[in-house]
């Protein structure tokens, strides 16, 4: 059977990646400023990374005819196997080549957070996926709302430091974009592919720009309210609500400017389609797992020899010069790790 991928899948792979390793690059320089604005408050531009990431895997696995032992065997192999090559490399790396220590390999727990919580999704999968197939629309729509407002009740509580025992972790935990990613890959909307991608874009830069506030502590409430400070997950997954609408609006920008027949963003989708830029999208697409796993190695070379007396400009210039250098180092590496014989099957190119 011919394996068919979905090119805005693809697409939202490559951006996705593309922004983790930025705001990994971004946190090399956290105090930095331009004028008196912390540059890493431009970080909120690309927090939709990890979020994305979770909302393909729902798109991707849900609704399907899941037979449990294959899966877990297939699936999570898929995952950890790369991981522990990875990890070993990094340590190998960073302890050996730098002669040096970092928190994340000292505790193979702590190394790449993203893993390990992705990794209790696919465990989660099986019974979601139960869920899922037993519901009509009227009941996934449930779950989001839920989800939904649990994120705006629990943001207000952790701003007006409020104690409260109402738990919706079931819903307000990484199944919440597992369920939306799921539920956005399929439903259709009464209007254009035109309309929806402009009103996306619109929510994009309102989201963004709300959250880039909640940086700079201009904006009440938004202050980077991750998991860990609402206590409601060991996890660095933002769960905001800004966050959720970030997310959704770059999954429905890449989902729709797929399907645009006119305007400028028709013009868009044919520079997607052209073969070339099609080939790497796929490419990069396939080797994104790959690619999260490795980039630690050269952002830590970078964090330990970063250049000093940069100003704020030279700061800002240089994240986005590395960011784009990373991405493509760790790309021309994982797809030559994906062809060598011995390693393919550990390299994290799908």
């Amino acid at each position: 059977m011919v394996k068919v991928r979905l090119q805005y899948i693809d697409l939202l792979k490559v951006l996705s990646i593309f922004a983790i390793i930025s705001i990994h690059i971004f946190m090399v320089w956290p105090d930095a400023e331009i004028k008196n604005v912390g540059i890493y408050a431009f970080s909120s531009i690309v927090r939709f990374g990890v979020p994305v990431f979770v909302m393909i895997t729902g798109a991707l696995m849900l609704n399907r005819e899941i037979e449990l032992g294959s899966f877990l065997k297939k699936k999570v192999k898929r995952l950890c196997v790369p991981f522990v090559f990875y990890y070993i490399l990094t340590v190998i790396f960073i302890v050996v080549v730098l002669n040096s220590t970092h928190e994340q390999v000292q505790n193979v727990f702590a190394f790449r957070w993203y893993f390990w919580m992705i990794l209790g999704v696919y465990l989660s999968i099986p019974v979601i996926n139960k869920f899922v197939q037993h519901s009509n629309t009227r009941e996934i729509e449930y779950f989001i709302v839920i989800f939904v407002l649990a994120s705006v009740f629990y943001q207000i509580m952790y701003y007006l430091k409020i104690d409260q025992y109402l738990y919706l972790t079931l819903f307000l935990s990484p199944l919440g974009y597992l369920v939306l990613g799921y539920y956005l890959s399929r439903q259709e909307f009464n209007l254009s592919s035109s309309k929806i991608v402009t009103i996306s874009l619109l929510l994009f830069i309102i989201s963004t720009a709300i959250k880039f506030g909640g940086f700079l502590h201009v904006i009440p409430m938004t202050d980077n309210f991750i998991a860990t400070q609402s206590k409601m997950l060991s996890s660095w997954l933002d769960v905001g609500i800004f966050e959720i609408i970030q997310s959704s609006a770059v999954f429905l920008i890449c989902k729709h400017i797929y399907q645009s027949r006119q305007g400028i963003y028709s013009i868009f989708k044919r520079i997607l389609e052209n073969n070339y830029v099609s080939k790497f999208i796929l490419s990069v697409s396939r080797a994104s797992y790959g690619m999260y796993l490795i980039n630690l190695i050269p952002t830590v070379l970078v964090y330990y020899y970063k250049p000093a007396n940069l100003t704020g400009t030279q700061v800002f210039a240089t994240i986005i010069l590395l960011s784009a250098l990373i991405f493509v180092i760790s790309w021309i590496v994982v797809v030559v790790l994906g062809k060598i014989p011995l390693i393919k099957n550990v390299s994290g190119y799908d």
